[in-house]
């Protein structure tokens, strides 16, 4: 069967970061063939400009309060790198296509210097420029510093294990940094003037989640602060003299974020629920609301400009994402959504109740009637959720003749507290029992054909499918996993702290510290009754699934004479858009093989009968 040769990865735009005194300069992070870079605009002129060469691309970026000079991280392969900064005009004319006067004399200097290379943990700038704090990763620890851009940095404060920086007062005198949100200190406020730390306590019961400083000077620094209890989120601010202060009127039953719009005390929230969202400028006095007005579907990032102007990125199911501003108390037009390809008509949304509540999948089929070979595309995460958003491989496989079911399973965001943790530590094996319910129910609907039912995931995702196949390997005729997890403890030991810390909230602990429970987690655990067949992609220099633990993991399989079929990827966990679309056209290959095996053939793989899909029409 030919495919069309179309690629899996959607080159998603970014919102801007202004400069707060010269509004009309901006910079954002722009694909540049396969790889991000900064762009900078000029919003008067319309003039768009790549700014920096990245080897690696550039995963952040930021603009200082002038405008004059804007700053990039630059990171090898696993995601260790240094700040750079460098003049947003290079006093140079760009082309008509904005092509980038590319720096021929080596890389721009250092934004701060004195800093050991680490990951990023966060940016932030004073209300003047004269200073700017960075937070740093180096290996268990996180380490902030201070320092007059271009000048030395000076360290302000040290942790261990993963924490973020959160924020800088307009003054400069005040950072914020943020660690788990139910930890003892949840978030740390560091006057840095004399080093005083005041800590605000998370806890099971009462997540704590800092977001910003509210904008000016103020005699006392203002925290916009989430609060999360078992059933709700609720807007709130903290400040030394007052503590934490809830909104009643600002409350939730499902995840949000929220922005400081302007500094007369009103906010931007962001509330997501069963993978839509909606905008809603709130007043913290009052707790009064409006709704700002948007398409339906799914709002990925946004941003405030200094004119009030709201950027933000949306997406449908129908429309790849796309950049749309907002004016808050004006009418919005919304975008025309894409007409659907004829094959790609049959989207719905289903609910299937269980006794701990109701689990939402969104499914796409393809024309005519079922039952159809289906795949389930298991998100990764596990904080994440499937949205009513834009994916290729939706298309892709619904095109190839699958139904394709995206299941928000327990673990997943936009369903409040209760779904996203009350799974007992039951890491996987909840997850799983989510899974299987919605296969039931798709078989029960006619949707789904039994014995051609698989599943495909990337990441956390991955690690479901592998898992799957040994706890469950009746009920799913492949499994296709890209970047998974295949031994969880090791995976755990050479990952970066924060997945360590994602790992601990998951678990309750360490391997060390509640072995069973990753012992009953673990697609290791199961070797012995993996039946595959198994589609394995990994990444050489993956630093979020290592990829040793998936090497031993394959080698299991071979000395159990597994049907499966290892890919290999260069580069790190997220790869590049060429590699991603060879990786999904031989797992493609892999699925039509065993549940569409009319159009394959067989081979031997391993010394095993395994299916390969035919080159007929290619």
């Amino acid at each position: 069967m030919a495919r069309d040769p179309i690629g899996v990865v959607v080159n998603t735009p970014h919102v801007p970061a202004f400069a707060a005194h010269q509004p009309t300069r901006a910079v954002e992070l722009h694909d540049d063939g396969g790889l991000t870079q900064v762009l900078a605009w000029d919003t008067d002129t319309g003039r768009r400009q790549i700014r920096t060469a990245a080897p690696n691309g550039v995963s952040a970026c930021d603009i200082e309060p002038d405008g004059g000079h804007f700053w990039w991280f630059d990171a090898d392969r696993t995601g260790v790198g240094v700040w750079r900064r460098q003049p947003i005009d290079p006093g140079q004319t760009a082309t008509d296509q904005g092509t980038a006067d590319r720096p021929t004399a080596g890389p721009p200097p250092l934004a701060l210097t004195g800093l050991p290379p680490g990951r990023q943990h966060g940016i932030a700038f004073d209300a003047t420029g004269r200073r700017a704090a960075v937070c740093l990763g180096t290996g268990r620890q996180t380490r902030c510093y201070v320092g007059e851009p271009g000048g030395p940095g000076h360290l302000a404060a040290i942790s261990a294990g993963y924490t973020t920086l959160v924020d800088l007062t307009a003054d400069g005198h005040t950072i914020a940094l943020a660690a788990r949100a139910d930890a003892a200190t949840a978030v740390s406020v560091v006057r840095l003037t004399d080093g005083r730390t005041d800590t605000v306590a998370g806890s099971d019961q009462q997540r704590i989640w800092a977001l910003e400083f509210r904008p000016g000077d103020r005699p006392e620094p203002e925290l916009l602060i989430v609060v999360e209890t078992p059933d709700r989120y609720q807007v709130g601010t903290w400040r030394r003299d007052r503590g934490v202060e809830l909104s009643r009127d600002l409350s939730y039953a499902s995840e949000i974020t929220a922005h400081w719009y302007g500094d007369g005390g009103r906010i931007l929230v962001q509330h997501d629920r069963a993978g839509r969202s909606r905008l809603l400028l709130a007043d913290l006095e009052t707790g009064e609301q409006t709704t700002v007005a948007t398409p339906p579907g799914t709002v990925l990032d946004l941003t405030a400009a200094p004119d009030g102007a709201i950027h933000y990125v949306w997406t449908s199911d129908s429309v790849p994402p796309r950049r749309l501003v907002a004016h808050p108390g004006t009418a919005a037009p919304y975008p025309a959504r894409r007409p659907r390809p004829a094959a790609i008509t049959g989207r719905t949304e289903l609910w299937t109740d269980q006794p701990y509540g109701r689990i939402h999948s969104f499914l796409a089929t393809p024309p005519g009637t079922g039952p159809w070979p289906t795949l389930f595309l298991v998100h990764g995460g596990p904080y994440l959720h499937d949205r009513d958003a834009y994916d290729p491989r939706v298309e892709l496989l619904v095109r190839a003749g699958y139904a394709v079911a995206r299941t928000n399973y327990r673990g997943s965001t936009g369903y409040g507290p209760r779904w996203r943790r009350d799974f007992d530590h039951r890491v996987g094996l909840a997850q799983l029992d989510d899974l299987t319910a919605v296969r039931r129910h798709l078989i029960d609907l006619g949707v789904a054909e039994p014995g051609r039912i698989g599943l495909c995931g990337y990441s956390w995702g991955g690690y479901l499918v592998l898992l799957a196949m040994g706890v469950a390997p009746t009920d799913w005729a492949v499994g296709l996993a890209v970047c998974p997890i295949a031994d969880y403890p090791a995976a755990y030991r050479g990952a970066t702290a924060a997945l360590r810390e994602v790992d601990d909230e998951l678990f309750g602990g360490g391997p060390d510290d509640v072995p069973q429970r990753y012992h009953a987690a673990d697609p290791a655990t199961y070797l012995d009754k993996v039946r595959g067949p198994l589609f394995i992609a990994a990444a050489t220099d993956d630093e979020r699934c290592p990829p040793d633990q998936i090497r031993r993991y394959v080698a299991a399989l071979r000395h159990r004479r597994v049907p499966h079929r290892l890919h290999w990827m260069p580069g790190g966990h997220h790869g590049d858009a060429a590699g991603q679309t060879r990786t999904f056209d031989e797992l493609l290959r892999c699925a039509d093989a065993v549940l569409r095996p009319d159009r394959s053939r067989t081979t031997e793989v391993d010394g095993r009968p395994f299916l390969t899909t035919s080159q007929e029409g290619r």
